[in-house]
C-alpha cells in the first residue's frame, strides 16, 4: 500500500503534470476544465488534441497510461484515475520508462566536477566562409558563427578527450584508479579500437575499469550520462567517467562537403566526473535528475550524411525546416523538464542546450521567455561541436554557478537533439553547501 502521505504528494505531483500538458495542447490562456467533462464531446480538444495531450503526460510523469481509458470519457478524472492506478499495483513496475526512473534515480549521483577544452586553432568564420565556397561573411551575418575552434596538428579526438579528462579527473580529487567506467561518445572518431579503449590506455585506467562507446551524435552526451548514472543507480559502479571529443575539421573538409554545413562545425571535448551519493547528500557537485528521450522521427530526412564511392560525404541538409524542428522539439523538452522537475524555466540557472548556432539559441531563449544570458555562449566562438557542443556548454554552466554562494546556485537544465530528430534531457540541482569543482 501507498503511504497516505506519498499519496498525496504524488497526486498533487500528477495534478501539476495533467494541468501544464492540457495548457500546451489548448492553450496558456484556456481555462482549467471541471474534472468530468468529457472534453471531446464538449470540443475542448478534438480527439488528436486528446491524444497528443495524452501522450504529453505520459512523457511529463514516465507512466504508460494504457488503452482503458479507451473505454472511459475523455476526461481530466480519468487521467488522473490511471495515473494514481499506477501508484497501488505491479503494472508501474512492467512500465519501461518507470523502471528506468526507478534504476537512475535523482539522488544516486552527482557531477562531482567537469571540465572542456577546444581545438587550439581559432579560425576566423571568413575562413570558413572562403574555404566551403560561401559569400565572405555569411556564416557571421546569418549563423552568428565568428570564429571556429579547429585542432591542431598535434591534437585529436584522443588528445582533446584525455586532456578534459586529466581536468576533470584533477578537479573531482579523483584518481584514475578510482574510475570504475569510461563511457566515451563522439560523432568523428571511427577508427580502431574505439574511443573509450584508447582513453582507458592513455589515462592508466585500472583492468577491471570498464570501457563503453555510446552514439547519439548531438546527443551523445545524453546518451553517456544516462547509462553512467543507471550503473551509478544499480551499485555497479562508484564512480563513472563520461567522456566527450569531436574533430570536425578532419571529417567535415571542403574537398568533401561544399556549402555551408561544413562551416558550421569547430573541434572540442568535454568531461565529467559522475559518483555515487550513498548518503543521500553529495558532498559537492550537482545532483543529476531524471532523464527523458524521444524521437520526432518525421524530421528524420532533414539531415542525412552519407560517404559516396569517390571519398567525399553526400550531404542532405535542410537548413529552415531543421531550424524550425529544432527550436519547436527543444522547447518542447525544456517544458516537460520543467513539468517533471517542478522547476519553474524562470528558476533556470544556465540552459545547456545543444547549440547549432547562436541565432538559433536567441530564437529559443525568446520563444521560452528566458534571458538569452542563460544560455552559456559556445558556439558563437567555437562553432557547432556536435557531441561536446552539450558538454561545453554544461561545463560553462556549471563554472557560473560554482561562483555562487550554494543558496544562490540555481538548477540547470541539460537538453539536446541528434540526427533523425533524436531528443534528450534532464536536469541538475546543486548537491550541497560544500562547493562544486569546476575547472576552467
Amino acid at each position: 500500500m501507498t503511504p497516505p502521505q506519498l499519496s498525496s504528494l504524488a497526486e498533487e505531483g500528477f495534478r501539476r503534470i495533467v494541468e501544464t500538458c492540457f495548457r500546451q495542447e489548448a492553450g496558456a490562456s484556456a481555462p482549467f476544465p471541471d474534472e468530468t467533462t468529457d472534453l471531446i464531446e464538449t470540443g475542448i480538444l478534438d480527439s488528436m488534441g486528446w491524444v497528443s495531450f495524452l501522450r504529453a503526460v505520459e512523457t511529463a510523469s514516465g507512466i504508460s497510461l494504457g488503452s482503458g481509458l479507451n473505454e472511459q470519457p475523455s476526461s481530466i478524472a480519468a487521467i488522473m484515475g490511471a495515473l494514481q492506478d499506477s501508484m497501488k499495483g505491479p503494472s508501474a513496475s512492467n512500465d519501461p520508462q518507470m523502471r528506468m526512473n526507478r534504476a537512475v534515480g535523482a539522488s544516486t549521483a552527482f557531477v562531482a566536477a567537469s571540465s572542456s577544452v577546444l581545438g587550439a586553432k581559432l579560425v576566423p568564420s571568413e575562413e570558413a566562409d572562403r574555404a566551403f565556397g560561401m559569400p565572405i561573411g555569411k556564416l557571421r551575418k546569418r549563423a552568428g558563427i565568428e570564429s571556429l575552434a579547429y585542432a591542431a596538428a598535434d591534437e585529436n579526438e584522443l588528445t582533446l578527450g584525455a586532456r578534459a579528462a586529466e581536468e576533470a579527473l584533477r578537479a573531482a580529487s579523483c584518481g584514475t584508479g578510482e574510475l570504475d567506467w569510461i563511457i566515451a561518445t563522439s560523432e568523428t572518431h571511427h577508427d580502431y579500437p574505439a574511443l573509450s579503449a584508447q582513453l582507458h590506455s592513455r589515462l592508466l585506467a585500472r583492468e577491471n575499469c570498464g570501457a563503453l562507446d555510446v552514439g547519439g551524435a548531438c546527443l551523445g552526451l545524453l546518451n553517456a550520462m544516462v547509462v553512467a548514472q543507471s550503473l551509478i543507480g544499480s551499485g555497479a559502479a562508484q564512480t563513472v567517467g563520461v567522456v566527450t571529443a569531436d574533430v570536425h575539421s578532419r571529417v567535415l573538409t571542403p574537398r568533401r562537403v561544399v556549402g555551408e554545413f561544413g562551416g558550421l562545425f569547430g573541434d572540442g571535448a568535454s568531461a565529467f566526473v559522475l559518483r555515487r551519493d550513498e548518503h543521500g547528500r553529495a558532498d559537492s557537485g550537482y545532483c543529476v535528475g531524471d532523464f527523458l528521450f524521444g524521437c520526432a522521427g518525421q524530421y528524420a530526412s532533414a539531415i542525412r550524411v552519407a560517404p559516396n564511392e569517390g571519398g567525399g560525404l553526400d550531404v542532405q541538409f535542410d537548413g529552415e525546416a531543421l531550424s524550425r524542428a529544432a527550436i519547436t522539439r527543444l522547447e518542447k523538452v525544456i517544458a516537460v523538464l520543467e513539468t517533471r522537475s517542478g522547476i519553474a524555466r524562470g528558476s533556470v540557472g544556465g540552459f545547456a542546450t545543444h547549440q547549432p548556432n547562436p541565432r538559433l539559441v536567441a530564437v529559443l531563449a525568446k520563444q521560452i521567455g528566458v534571458s538569452p544570458e542563460t544560455f552559456p555562449a559556445i558556439c558563437r566562438t567555437s562553432g557547432n561541436l556536435g557531441s561536446s557542443m552539450c558538454g561545453a556548454a554544461l561545463h560553462a554552466a556549471l563554472q557560473q554557478a560554482a561562483k555562487a554562494e550554494f543558496s544562490q546556485r540555481k538548477p540547470i537544465f541539460l537538453a539536446s537533439l541528434g540526427p533523425g530528430m533524436l531528443l534528450g534531457g534532464t536536469w541538475l540541482t546543486a548537491a550541497s553547501s560544500g562547493g562544486a569543482a569546476f575547472r576552467r
